[in-house]
């Protein structure tokens, strides 16, 4: 199946969101968050792109990116790989860690970069990890206080706050402390398989071979294979219209 083309941003920044594959955790702990800044630092440093704020999730990652000397696509391909080879070497696992293909979205102006920002930050508030987006320890937040964090480009987006450097940092903050109506490409809003690929994977995981076979299954077998369904990536709407299941069902499968 062809994959769409990614829209280009005329500004060159973008909303980049990286995810674990089927949901999982690609962050145990803090060494592992500590090793992707390292990964994240070395791909800034050789593709020389921006970096305005960064936000990680213990199974997805956003960044706010500023193309440099190579496509974006090659910088997220190149950090991907070095994390995942540090990750799979200490976990003794193999195989992909991270969905197959990162997600971006176009940012074209500047009030869309702040708000992108502002999503971003509040990320963890909404994940119920804290109350305030000063509060979250893996995020680009700190830098904007005046940590000193290497990986983060401030000047430009605390600039368009005001022209006295003195009020940049609590007007930024009053901002960000304003609650996000904004609606991003996020870890939910991804590319679903397909219905033919639901069928195919239906057939696969359980005996039944049509909507009224796969009704008419044993309910461990039908939880079953929901379950693995939403594991996969299916919604569960799909699952709904494929299968006949009611959705109250298909809901209450924890993945």
């Amino acid at each position: 199946m062809s994959r769409n083309k990614r829209v280009e941003s005329a500004t060159g920044i973008y909303h980049i969101i990286m995810r674990g594959i089927n949901k999982q955790n690609i962050f145990e702990f803090w060494d592992d968050y500590e090793k992707f800044k390292k990964c994240l630092l070395a791909a800034k440093e050789k593709s020389d792109i921006k970096l305005f704020g960064w936000c990680l999730m213990s199974n997805h990652i956003h960044a706010i990116v500023g193309a440099g000397s190579e496509p974006i696509g090659n910088t997220f391909k190149r950090l991907g790989v070095s994390y995942v080879h540090w990750y799979n070497h200490k976990y003794k696992r193999q195989g992909a860690l991270f969905q197959d293909r990162f997600r971006s979205e176009p940012i074209e102006d500047d009030a869309y970069l702040l708000s992108a920002l502002r999503y971003i930050h509040q990320n963890p508030i909404g994940a119920g990890l804290c109350s305030h987006a000063k509060d979250y320890k893996w995020s680009s937040i700190s830098a904007y206080l005046g940590s000193g964090d290497e990986l983060t480009d401030t000047d430009e987006v605390l600039a368009m706050f005001s022209e006295n450097a003195g009020n940049q940092t609590q007007l930024f903050m009053e901002f960000m402390e304003t609650k996000s109506t904004l609606i991003l490409a996020d870890i939910d809003d991804v590319a679903r398989p397909s219905d033919d690929a639901l069928r195919e994977r239906v057939a696969v995981i359980s005996s039944a071979k049509s909507m009224s076979e796969f009704q008419a299954l044993a309910k461990e077998e039908r939880d079953s294979a929901i379950k693995t369904m939403r594991n996969d990536g299916f919604s569960m709407n799909q699952i709904v219209r494929l299968t006949g299941i009611p959705l109250g069902i298909v809901r209450r499968i924890r993945t």
